[in-house]
Protein backbone atom coordinates (compact mmCIF):
# COMPACT_ATOMS: atom_id res chain seq x y z
CA UNK A 1 0.00 0.00 0.00
CA UNK A 2 2.83 2.35 0.91
CA UNK A 3 4.61 1.62 -2.37
CA UNK A 4 1.44 2.44 -4.31
CA UNK A 5 1.13 5.74 -2.44
CA UNK A 6 4.72 6.61 -3.33
CA UNK A 7 4.04 5.83 -7.00
CA UNK A 8 1.06 8.20 -6.98
CA UNK A 9 3.14 11.00 -5.46
CA UNK A 10 6.26 10.38 -7.56
CA UNK A 11 5.18 12.13 -10.83
CA UNK A 12 4.24 15.32 -8.99
CA UNK A 13 7.45 15.16 -6.95
CA UNK A 14 9.60 14.74 -10.08
CA UNK A 15 7.87 17.64 -11.86
CA UNK A 16 8.15 19.86 -8.78
CA UNK A 17 11.82 18.96 -8.38
CA UNK A 18 12.74 19.77 -11.98
CA UNK A 19 10.60 22.93 -12.23
CA UNK A 20 11.13 24.36 -8.74
CA UNK A 21 13.83 22.80 -6.58
CA UNK A 22 16.58 22.51 -9.22
CA UNK A 23 16.03 26.06 -10.62
CA UNK A 24 16.14 27.49 -7.07
CA UNK A 25 19.40 25.69 -6.35
CA UNK A 26 20.75 26.80 -9.75
CA UNK A 27 19.79 30.42 -9.10
CA UNK A 28 21.52 30.36 -5.72
CA UNK A 29 24.69 28.97 -7.31
CA UNK A 30 24.62 31.58 -10.09
CA UNK A 31 24.21 34.30 -7.46
CA UNK A 32 27.71 33.39 -6.22
CA UNK A 33 29.27 33.94 -9.65
CA UNK A 34 29.97 36.81 -12.06
CA UNK A 35 28.48 35.03 -15.09
CA UNK A 36 27.24 37.40 -17.80
CA UNK A 37 24.79 34.89 -19.25
CA UNK A 38 26.60 34.62 -22.60
CA UNK A 39 30.16 33.39 -22.30
CA UNK A 40 31.06 30.01 -20.87
CA UNK A 41 33.71 31.51 -18.61
CA UNK A 42 32.74 32.73 -15.17
CA UNK A 43 34.25 33.05 -11.71
CA UNK A 44 32.87 32.25 -8.28
CA UNK A 45 32.85 35.54 -6.38
CA UNK A 46 31.17 34.37 -3.18
CA UNK A 47 28.82 36.87 -1.56
CA UNK A 48 30.14 39.84 -3.57
CA UNK A 49 26.84 40.19 -5.46
CA UNK A 50 24.91 40.32 -2.18
CA UNK A 51 27.27 42.98 -0.83
CA UNK A 52 26.88 45.01 -4.02
CA UNK A 53 23.11 44.94 -3.52
CA UNK A 54 23.50 46.97 -0.33
CA UNK A 55 24.92 49.96 -2.24
CA UNK A 56 22.62 49.69 -5.28
CA UNK A 57 20.41 52.81 -5.20
CA UNK A 58 18.46 51.60 -8.23
CA UNK A 59 17.60 48.35 -6.45
CA UNK A 60 16.56 50.22 -3.29
CA UNK A 61 14.16 52.31 -5.35
CA UNK A 62 12.80 49.13 -6.99
CA UNK A 63 12.22 47.61 -3.55
CA UNK A 64 10.31 50.70 -2.38
CA UNK A 65 8.18 50.75 -5.53
CA UNK A 66 7.43 47.04 -5.15
CA UNK A 67 6.44 47.51 -1.50
CA UNK A 68 4.14 50.43 -2.37
CA UNK A 69 2.39 48.45 -5.09
CA UNK A 70 2.21 45.29 -2.96
CA UNK A 71 0.73 47.00 0.11
CA UNK A 72 -1.74 49.12 -1.86
CA UNK A 73 -2.99 46.33 -4.10
CA UNK A 74 -3.00 43.56 -1.47
CA UNK A 75 -5.03 45.57 1.03
CA UNK A 76 -7.42 46.86 -1.63
CA UNK A 77 -8.17 43.56 -3.38
CA UNK A 78 -8.69 41.71 -0.10
CA UNK A 79 -11.02 44.31 1.40
CA UNK A 80 -12.92 44.87 -1.85
CA UNK A 81 -12.86 41.17 -2.75
CA UNK A 82 -14.46 40.23 0.58
CA UNK A 83 -17.01 43.04 0.25
CA UNK A 84 -18.01 42.04 -3.29
CA UNK A 85 -18.12 38.34 -2.32
CA UNK A 86 -20.55 39.12 0.49
CA UNK A 87 -22.76 41.08 -1.93
CA UNK A 88 -22.74 38.29 -4.52
CA UNK A 89 -23.20 35.42 -2.08
CA UNK A 90 -26.69 34.56 -3.29
CA UNK A 91 -28.38 32.69 -6.11
CA UNK A 92 -29.76 34.16 -9.32
CA UNK A 93 -28.98 34.56 -13.01
CA UNK A 94 -28.06 38.23 -12.58
CA UNK A 95 -25.73 37.35 -9.70
CA UNK A 96 -23.97 34.71 -11.83
CA UNK A 97 -23.55 37.26 -14.63
CA UNK A 98 -22.03 39.77 -12.20
CA UNK A 99 -19.62 37.13 -10.88
CA UNK A 100 -18.48 36.43 -14.44
CA UNK A 101 -18.03 40.13 -15.16
CA UNK A 102 -15.86 40.63 -12.08
CA UNK A 103 -13.77 37.54 -12.84
CA UNK A 104 -13.33 38.24 -16.58
CA UNK A 105 -10.32 40.64 -16.30
CA UNK A 106 -8.32 37.96 -14.48
CA UNK A 107 -8.55 35.44 -17.32
CA UNK A 108 -7.59 37.93 -20.03
CA UNK A 109 -3.90 38.25 -20.92
CA UNK A 110 -2.14 40.70 -18.61
CA UNK A 111 -0.25 42.14 -21.57
CA UNK A 112 -3.48 42.70 -23.51
CA UNK A 113 -5.08 44.39 -20.51
CA UNK A 114 -2.01 46.58 -20.05
CA UNK A 115 -2.14 47.80 -23.65
CA UNK A 116 -5.84 48.63 -23.25
CA UNK A 117 -5.11 50.65 -20.12
CA UNK A 118 -2.14 52.28 -21.85
CA UNK A 119 -4.48 53.61 -24.55
CA UNK A 120 -6.78 54.92 -21.81
CA UNK A 121 -4.22 56.52 -19.48
CA UNK A 122 -1.64 57.95 -21.89
CA UNK A 123 -1.58 61.76 -22.10
CA UNK A 124 -3.34 61.71 -25.48
CA UNK A 125 -5.42 58.69 -24.51
CA UNK A 126 -9.13 58.05 -24.11
CA UNK A 127 -9.51 59.42 -20.57
CA UNK A 128 -7.92 62.81 -21.22
CA UNK A 129 -9.73 63.07 -24.56
CA UNK A 130 -13.09 62.57 -22.85
CA UNK A 131 -12.22 65.05 -20.09
CA UNK A 132 -11.20 67.61 -22.68
CA UNK A 133 -14.42 67.06 -24.67
CA UNK A 134 -16.45 67.62 -21.50
CA UNK A 135 -14.69 70.93 -20.90
CA UNK A 136 -12.74 69.58 -17.93
CA UNK A 137 -9.29 70.42 -19.30
CA UNK A 138 -8.16 71.64 -15.87
CA UNK A 139 -8.21 68.10 -14.45
CA UNK A 140 -6.28 66.51 -17.32
CA UNK A 141 -3.18 64.82 -15.93
CA UNK A 142 -0.15 62.84 -17.07
CA UNK A 143 -1.05 59.47 -15.59
CA UNK A 144 2.03 57.68 -16.92
CA UNK A 145 4.77 60.27 -17.46
CA UNK A 146 4.66 61.42 -13.83
CA UNK A 147 6.32 58.98 -11.41
CA UNK A 148 3.76 59.17 -8.59
CA UNK A 149 0.81 59.09 -10.98
CA UNK A 150 2.37 56.16 -12.81
CA UNK A 151 2.64 54.09 -9.61
CA UNK A 152 -0.99 54.93 -8.75
CA UNK A 153 -2.05 53.93 -12.26
CA UNK A 154 -0.25 50.59 -11.95
CA UNK A 155 -2.02 49.98 -8.62
CA UNK A 156 -5.42 50.80 -10.13
CA UNK A 157 -4.81 48.43 -13.05
CA UNK A 158 -3.72 45.61 -10.75
CA UNK A 159 -6.68 46.10 -8.41
CA UNK A 160 -9.06 46.01 -11.37
CA UNK A 161 -7.32 42.99 -12.89
CA UNK A 162 -7.07 40.77 -9.79
CA UNK A 163 -10.19 41.75 -7.84
CA UNK A 164 -12.31 39.02 -9.46
CA UNK A 165 -9.85 36.28 -8.49
CA UNK A 166 -9.90 37.26 -4.82
CA UNK A 167 -13.67 37.68 -4.93
CA UNK A 168 -13.94 34.04 -6.06
CA UNK A 169 -11.63 32.87 -3.26
CA UNK A 170 -13.72 34.68 -0.64
CA UNK A 171 -16.99 33.56 -2.20
CA UNK A 172 -15.86 29.92 -2.03
CA UNK A 173 -14.85 30.38 1.61
CA UNK A 174 -18.12 32.06 2.59
CA UNK A 175 -20.16 29.28 1.01
CA UNK A 176 -18.45 26.71 3.25
CA UNK A 177 -19.77 28.39 6.41
CA UNK A 178 -22.56 26.18 7.87
CA UNK A 179 -25.98 27.83 7.62
CA UNK A 180 -26.78 26.57 11.12
CA UNK A 181 -24.31 29.08 12.58
CA UNK A 182 -26.15 31.99 10.97
CA UNK A 183 -29.47 30.60 12.20
CA UNK A 184 -28.11 30.30 15.74
CA UNK A 185 -26.81 33.87 15.57
CA UNK A 186 -30.23 35.08 14.38
CA UNK A 187 -31.99 33.27 17.24
CA UNK A 188 -29.63 34.99 19.68
CA UNK A 189 -30.65 38.36 18.25
CA UNK A 190 -27.54 38.89 16.15
CA UNK A 191 -27.51 41.70 13.57
CA UNK A 192 -26.13 41.46 10.04
CA UNK A 193 -22.84 42.99 11.19
CA UNK A 194 -22.59 40.61 14.14
CA UNK A 195 -23.12 37.63 11.82
CA UNK A 196 -20.29 38.89 9.65
CA UNK A 197 -18.00 39.75 12.56
CA UNK A 198 -18.53 36.69 14.77
CA UNK A 199 -19.52 33.99 12.27
CA UNK A 200 -18.27 34.74 8.76
CA UNK A 201 -14.85 36.24 9.51
CA UNK A 202 -13.63 33.58 11.98
CA UNK A 203 -14.80 30.78 9.68
CA UNK A 204 -13.10 32.08 6.53
CA UNK A 205 -9.66 32.74 8.03
CA UNK A 206 -8.06 29.97 5.87
CA UNK A 207 -9.54 31.67 2.79
CA UNK A 208 -8.24 35.04 3.95
CA UNK A 209 -4.78 33.53 4.42
CA UNK A 210 -4.72 32.09 0.90
CA UNK A 211 -6.01 35.33 -0.63
CA UNK A 212 -3.51 37.53 1.21
CA UNK A 213 -0.57 35.27 0.38
CA UNK A 214 -1.60 35.04 -3.28
CA UNK A 215 -1.98 38.82 -3.59
CA UNK A 216 1.39 39.47 -1.94
CA UNK A 217 3.18 36.89 -4.12
CA UNK A 218 1.56 38.26 -7.28
CA UNK A 219 2.50 41.89 -6.61
CA UNK A 220 5.99 41.13 -5.29
CA UNK A 221 6.66 39.54 -8.69
CA UNK A 222 5.01 42.36 -10.66
CA UNK A 223 6.50 42.77 -14.12
CA UNK A 224 4.06 42.68 -17.06
CA UNK A 225 2.00 45.77 -16.23
CA UNK A 226 5.09 47.85 -15.43
CA UNK A 227 6.81 46.75 -18.63
CA UNK A 228 3.90 47.75 -20.86
CA UNK A 229 2.61 50.84 -19.05
CA UNK A 230 5.82 52.65 -18.07
CA UNK A 231 8.76 50.44 -19.11
CA UNK A 232 10.19 51.24 -15.69
CA UNK A 233 10.15 54.98 -16.33
CA UNK A 234 10.29 57.85 -16.14
CA UNK A 235 13.92 57.02 -15.49
CA UNK A 236 13.93 54.12 -13.04
CA UNK A 237 11.14 55.54 -10.89
CA UNK A 238 8.56 52.76 -11.47
CA UNK A 239 10.90 49.79 -11.66
CA UNK A 240 9.87 46.81 -9.55
CA UNK A 241 12.29 44.22 -8.20
CA UNK A 242 11.33 41.69 -10.89
CA UNK A 243 11.72 44.32 -13.60
CA UNK A 244 15.15 45.12 -12.17
CA UNK A 245 16.09 41.43 -12.21
CA UNK A 246 15.16 41.06 -15.89
CA UNK A 247 16.94 44.31 -16.82
CA UNK A 248 20.15 43.37 -15.01
CA UNK A 249 20.16 39.85 -16.47
CA UNK A 250 19.28 40.50 -20.11
CA UNK A 251 19.86 44.22 -20.49
CA UNK A 252 23.16 44.59 -18.62
CA UNK A 253 24.37 40.97 -19.00
CA UNK A 254 24.76 40.57 -15.23
CA UNK A 255 23.11 37.20 -14.70
CA UNK A 256 25.06 36.47 -11.53
CA UNK A 257 23.99 39.74 -9.93
CA UNK A 258 20.39 39.37 -11.09
CA UNK A 259 20.32 35.86 -9.62
CA UNK A 260 21.36 37.31 -6.26
CA UNK A 261 18.44 39.74 -6.42
CA UNK A 262 16.12 36.85 -7.36
CA UNK A 263 17.30 34.82 -4.36
CA UNK A 264 16.74 37.86 -2.14
CA UNK A 265 13.19 38.26 -3.49
CA UNK A 266 12.51 34.55 -2.98
CA UNK A 267 13.68 34.80 0.64
CA UNK A 268 11.49 37.85 1.32
CA UNK A 269 8.38 36.15 -0.11
CA UNK A 270 9.14 32.98 1.87
CA UNK A 271 9.50 34.91 5.15
CA UNK A 272 6.26 36.84 4.57
CA UNK A 273 4.43 33.61 3.75
CA UNK A 274 5.68 31.83 6.87
CA UNK A 275 4.71 34.76 9.11
CA UNK A 276 1.28 35.00 7.51
CA UNK A 277 0.65 31.26 7.95
CA UNK A 278 1.64 31.34 11.61
CA UNK A 279 -0.53 34.36 12.34
CA UNK A 280 -3.54 32.86 10.53
CA UNK A 281 -3.27 29.55 12.36
CA UNK A 282 -3.71 31.38 15.66
CA UNK A 283 -6.83 33.10 14.27
CA UNK A 284 -8.48 29.96 12.86
CA UNK A 285 -11.61 28.61 14.51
Amino acid sequence: MRKKSILFVLPAFVIYTFLMIIPIIGAFYLSLTDWNGISQAYHVVGIKNYIDMLSDARLRNAIMVTLKITLTVSISVNVLGLFVACLLNRAGKMINALRSIFFLPYVISTVAISFIWLSILSYTGVLNTILNALGMGSVIADYIGNAQNAIRSICVIEIWRTLGFHMVLYLASIQTVPEELYEACTMDGGTGWQKFRFVTLPMIVPGITISVIMSIMTEMKQYDVVKVITNGGPGYSTETVTYNIVTQAFGNNMLGYSSAIAVFLFAIIAVITIIQLRVSRKMEV
